[in-house]
């Protein structure tokens, strides 16, 4: 049985570090806040980038480029993951890498090739059979757009020399400080442009996303049975701000009749798309290091309230011993007086 002095000391340890996890609480709630500004203040320029090649696709004679190029059968596939450098944020990791673990086995028939941002997923894959053509750690302590542009060069380096039919980013996606969703997003070849003479309707553009996610895309029909028209980015199937902002699938295309382009729409738009594959991978660590600042800041929570509980039974028990330590003092004090006499 545990002593006072044993009990006392476990009591100030437990109390140091419940201070420890109030401070990790307060600084994850800061760091998401300035994190989910950053997000906010970086929607505006991504909606008008695409809006913009949206209208540039719709002039374009040729549509040849080499990030729009499908391949008739993916044999070589690279999958993106976004994790963090950091523990002490609850299963934010286990999340993902088991998400990940999924897509992969789908991809097991091609040969699968990993990209790794984060030590978590680096740590966790180099000890699998999965190939590592690149990892990244540290880049998560503050998001620059130089370094989500040093993935994405990458990642283009690998699609249009050939070495891989399609790329895809895996990442923790934010929806609210305790909500965070693992999605799996084609990221190369670019889809959803309104060409003049391919149009995608909804329903094939998440046929599309869903034949490439899990191999399977029937199912959807059902689904956009009754939804008809066209949509104007993949994003109005991912994301659910722009759908609540634009009322349904269907978006009127860009007017963009007054500009005149130099050089030629197929030469701008050309040079757009890199530049909207790095917005998307910014993107991504963003959503990722908000999912992760909002999970450490749930998990320091819990365990502020976990060491305020133990405080408490340790407490109890503490004065349940001292309790019946002074009472034996004193049965042992009356039993002596009656002894003298």
């Amino acid at each position: 049985m545990a002593t006072l002095l044993d009990l006392r000391r476990r009591v100030r340890s437990v109390r140091n570090i419940r201070q420890i996890t109030r401070a990790m609480r307060m600084v994850a709630a800061a760091k998401l806040r300035r994190t989910q500004d950053r997000i906010i203040s970086s929607r505006p320029y991504s909606d008008k980038t695409w809006a913009v090649m949206n209208g540039l696709a719709e002039r374009a004679e040729n549509r040849d480029h080499p990030l729009l190029r499908r391949a008739e059968h993916q044999q070589h596939v690279t999958v993106l993951v976004i994790s963090s450098d950091k523990g002490m944020c609850g299963s934010f990791n286990t999340h993902i890498l088991r998400r990940a673990d999924t897509a992969l086995q789908s991809w097991q028939d091609q040969a699968v090739q990993l990209a790794l941002v984060g030590r978590k997923a680096h740590g966790y894959y180099r000890k699998q059979d999965w190939t590592i053509g690149e990892y990244w750690l540290d880049l998560l302590k503050e998001v620059t757009f130089g370094d989500a542009a040093l993935v994405a060069e990458y990642l283009i380096d690998e699609f249009t020399s050939g070495r891989t039919d399609a790329v895809y980013v895996i990442y923790n996606e934010f929806k609210s400080v305790i909500r965070q969703e693992v999605v799996v997003e084609p990221l190369l070849p670019v889809v959803g442009l309104r060409f003049p003479e391919e149009k995608i309707s909804a329903r094939e553009a998440a046929r599309y996303v869903a034949e490439h996610q899990t191999g399977a895309g029937q199912a959807l029909d059902d689904t956009f049975e009754g939804l008809s028209g066209e949509i104007q980015t993949l994003s109005d199937i991912w994301s659910e701000e722009n759908n609540a902002a634009q009322g349904a699938a269907n978006m009127e295309p860009v007017e963009l009749s007054d500009y005149i382009y130099e050089p030629d729409p197929e030469t701008i738009l050309g040079n757009l798309l890199p530049r909207h594959v790095e917005v998307q991978v910014f993107r991504a660590m963003l959503e990722s290091i908000s999912s992760e600042h909002a999970a450490r800041m749930t998990a320091m929570e819990n365990a502020s309230r976990n060491a305020d509980e133990l405080i408490d039974d340790l407490t109890l028990t503490m004065n349940k011993i001292r309790q019946e330590e002074i009472t034996t003092e004193i049965l042992e004090v009356v039993g002596g007086a009656e002894a003298l006499k």
